[in-house]
């Protein structure tokens, strides 16, 4: 295949492929949230990067810094975050100064940018495949359908530095790398290059692999020359001279120059700001390149980040990110997983087998373009090996979105081959009938990722924040503010963490958790029926008016003693008004040393953000510790925490030891069932025992739904006594392979439970319970009811399969 070059009328179409992402983008992504969703202004890292912007001014003198507050001294302190080059939070910077104090225009902004990034990322990626294949309808079709995976979807908006503005300056290196082979214009590749890395590090895994295949692949001819050459010790040292000249030595030399220049300013700065009082190690920047390449303890002691499951989650998000959103249910799953459990091996095989295509379809590209497709091909691994503990992390899906260019590779090989088997006029419609699929294929996807992600509840809830946020901060304006605790808004989610700290922190002065100094005002998350409240109709967030923190923690306290408790452990635990509580009198350090967990179950699953549903509860943040949501006045440990507004059938809490995964209490608490709770389980048990005849009849009437792969036992008349003791579930499985080989010697699966919450319900005289079974092929089930020390109550097998 010729290399071809665009002409200028050529180009000008291209214009449409943005413009029509970035409108359809906009128009069918659904309810996006009134600042934010989950998924697409993404979790803690956007609203992160947003306090970072509110920060980047000369009053903080250009710190990049998530939080800034005033000290004891009336000082600025800071909690730097300087890991990431400027570039990206100027240009949001820019985008967002305009909208002065209006925070939710700032937030529409930041969205705006990062979408018109990530359209501009597919328009260069298509130009950079059009001069690859010599069709812009094989560009057009790769471009679509890559674009139109879960996780390019789900960051598409995300104002953070590993998402949109790192997957632009891929693409803007990309196209440059395209340009320089095509044309040797090099000059542009540089400038290109260095003008991505002020945007994120994603640039240096795209260019090693096409360092190292370019001066490889000259080293290796220019040897073969030197062998041949009657004269080799003088042809060896023009060869040498030729390599030491090469234009692929000059990319690598200019482009750590530079990147090293970025990270030395960040680097000088840490320095500067903490006096020397950190050595290099202890900076920032320097803890967290150590923590994302695995070399702390934290990574290197846990047999989770071994090669086999971390390659199995690169190869699971590579099938993911070739496969369009829309058609993904069709394949087996509906959401990349965002949970630390193993991703499905079906879809971990997919990318495994999209990967070694990948590579295969490299040769079909012209001779001069195969080391843009393996780079394409090879910038995935080269980020996340290096990133490994990151890249582990099931938490941290953006770091998928370089296999992107896997993906674009794949498809245009794919489109290639056909062009090729088909002849020059069959292959031509081909792949204009590639395109004409692809473009609807885009917009269902946009419509596919935004209803799985689709938070009822956080929109509102944010809306209702900010507004809060916004009446206090014109009341404290220039007065000396205690937030109380510390990290008042981050028990509810790390978004409202960092944009309330990008919001409210410049006039705030930080407090200790029960600090027994008084400022001009306090702000909580508490809400206390004392004199001093100055806000009692604010739903999230309250202000008071000269009072002491000391103050709040021994109003709550009160509050919470008010009530009997509704468990008894370690820690008195209470449930009222949509709050969880936690009380220890007196306490000690080792009472709170150790972090707390909170995994909350709904009434209804899909009540729950989309990227829990698939576990079935929404759980608090790894490390929730007493000082963070409380603190300890008098002696007492106190702390307490906001419930989700969706109606809940249990919450499961506790302490546990990091690392060696040791519960040190644990208890689970049914709240009382309300009237839309009663019907809302009313109406599921009617729809079950609607649905055919059992599989069996004993204690209690078994149904298996093989389309859901549930268990369900449904029992009326009943009451505690009938559901009493555990029920026991084995699931044998058509293949012994698929189990845990801990579990083979065995054979089966054991999902043993009690009727209690979060397992089952006991409501209007009816007992009922589900249970979701294995996703492998299931020969049989063996269930039955006990009762521990006492008689087996009934036992039943099921044939599940033939």
């Amino acid at each position: 295949m010729p290399l071809t070059r665009l002409r200028i009328p050529d180009r000008l179409p291209l214009l449409a492929l943005p413009l029509a992402m970035f409108v359809a983008l906009l128009a069918l992504g659904g309810d996006r949230g009134y600042f934010y969703r989950y998924g697409g202004f993404h979790s803690p890292t956007s609203a992160q990067t947003l306090a970072i912007v509110e920060n980047l001014s000369p009053a903080r003198g250009f710190q990049l810094a998530t939080r800034a507050w005033l000290d004891e001294d009336g000082d600025a302190r800071y909690v730097l975050y300087s890991r990431f080059p400027v570039g990206g939070y100027a240009l949001l910077k820019l985008a967002t100064m305009p909208f002065g104090d209006d925070l939710a225009a700032k937030l529409f902004a930041a969205r705006l940018l990062a979408l018109l990034m990530f359209c501009g990322a597919a328009a260069l990626a298509h130009l950079a495949i059009a001069r690859a294949t010599g069709s812009r309808w094989v560009a057009l079709a790769a471009t679509l359908t890559a674009f139109s995976s879960f996780y390019a979807l789900y960051y598409a908006d995300s104002a953070h530095s590993e998402s949109a503005m790192d997957l632009f300056g891929a693409a803007l290196t990309f196209h440059g790398m395209t340009v320089f082979v095509q044309e040797g214009r090099f000059r542009q590749l540089l400038f290109k290059t260095c003008a991505a890395l002020l945007l994120g590090w994603h640039v240096y895994a795209l260019l090693l692999p096409f360092i190292a295949i370019g001066f490889g692949g000259a080293a290796i001819a220019l040897a073969r020359a030197a062998v041949s050459s009657n004269e080799k010790a003088k042809a060896a040292r023009a060869a040498l001279t030729t390599l030491a000249r090469s234009r692929y030595v000059a990319l690598a030399a200019v482009s750590i120059l530079f990147g090293a220049s970025l990270l030395a300013i960040n680097l000088a700065n840490e320095y500067a700001y903490y006096e020397g009082e950190r050595t290099f190690s202890e900076l920032p920047t320097v803890k967290s390149a150590l923590r994302r390449s695995g070399q702390t303890d934290r990574y290197a002691e846990n047999p989770a980040y071994q090669w086999d499951g971390f390659l199995r989650l690169q190869f699971y998000r590579v099938g993911s990110m070739s496969i369009p959103s829309a058609v993904s249910p069709a394949l087996g799953y509906d959401l990349p997983r965002f949970s630390s459990s193993a991703p499905p091996f079906v879809t971990a095989a997919l990318g495994l087998a999209a990967a070694c295509a990948a590579l295969a379809g490299i040769f079909a590209f012209a001779r001069g373009y195969r080391v843009l497709a393996a780079t394409a091909v090879l910038f995935g691994f080269c980020w996340a090996i290096p990133m490994r503990a990151n890249a582990y992390d099931a938490r941290h899906g953006y770091e998928a979105l370089p296999y992107l260019w896997l993906a674009l590779a794949l498809f245009a090989a794919a489109l290639i081959g056909a062009r090729r088997l088909a002849g020059a006029r069959l292959g031509c419609r081909i792949a204009i009938a590639a395109a004409a699929i692809a473009a609807p294929l885009f917009a269902l996807s946009i419509l596919h990722a935004a209803q799985l992600d689709r938070d009822p509840y956080g929109a509102e809830r944010q809306k209702t924040l900010m507004e809060e946020l916004s009446a206090i901060r014109e009341t404290t304006r220039g007065s000396a503010v205690a937030l109380f605790p510390r990290d008042t808004f981050r028990e509810r989610s790390k978004n409202d963490y960092y944009l309330a700290g990008s919001y409210m922190e410049s006039w705030f002065a930080a407090a200790d958790v029960c600090d027994p100094n008084a400022a001009d005002f306090a702000v909580s998350s508490y809400r206390a029926e004392i004199p001093n409240l100055l806000t009692p109709d604010n739903e999230l967030v309250f202000l008071y008016e000269d009072i002491a923190p000391l103050e709040l923690c021994r109003a709550e306290r009160r509050r919470l003693e008010s009530s009997q408790p509704a468990a008894r452990a370690a820690f008195d635990v209470y449930l009222r008004e949509g709050a969880v509580g936690y009380l220890k009198a007196p306490c000690a350090p080792r009472d709170y040393d150790a972090p707390f967990y909170l995994y909350i179950y709904p009434v209804n699953a899909d009540d729950l953000p989309a990227r829990f549903r698939q576990d079935g509860f929404q759980p608090t943040r790894e490390t929730l510790r007493l000082e963070d949501s409380g603190g300890v006045s008098d002696g007492v440990c106190l702390m307490t925490l906001r419930l989700p507004d969706y109606p809940i059938s249990a919450i499961r809490t506790g302490q546990w030891i990091p690392g060696v995964e040791k519960r040190l209490w644990d208890v689970t608490i049914a709240p009382p069932l309300d009237a839309d709770s009663l019907a809302f389980y009313e109406n599921v048990y009617q729809t079950i025992a609607a649905s055919g005849e059992p599989a069996a009849r004993t204690g209690f009437d078994l149904y298996l739904n093989r389309d859901a792969n549930t268990l369900s036992y449904l029992k009326t008349p009943c009451d505690e006594n009938a559901a009493r003791g555990r029920f026991f579930l084995s699931v044998y499985p058509a293949d012994a392979e698929d189990l845990p080989e801990d579990r083979r010697e065995i054979g089966h699966d054991s999902l043993n439970f009690t009727f209690a919450p979060p397992h089952g319900v006991i409501f209007a005289n009816k007992c009922m319970a589900t249970r979701r079974l294995p996703d492998y092929e299931i020969a049989g089930i063996e269930t039955g009811q006990w009762i521990p020390g006492g008689d087996e109550l009934w036992r039943v097998g099921i044939v599940v399969s033939d």
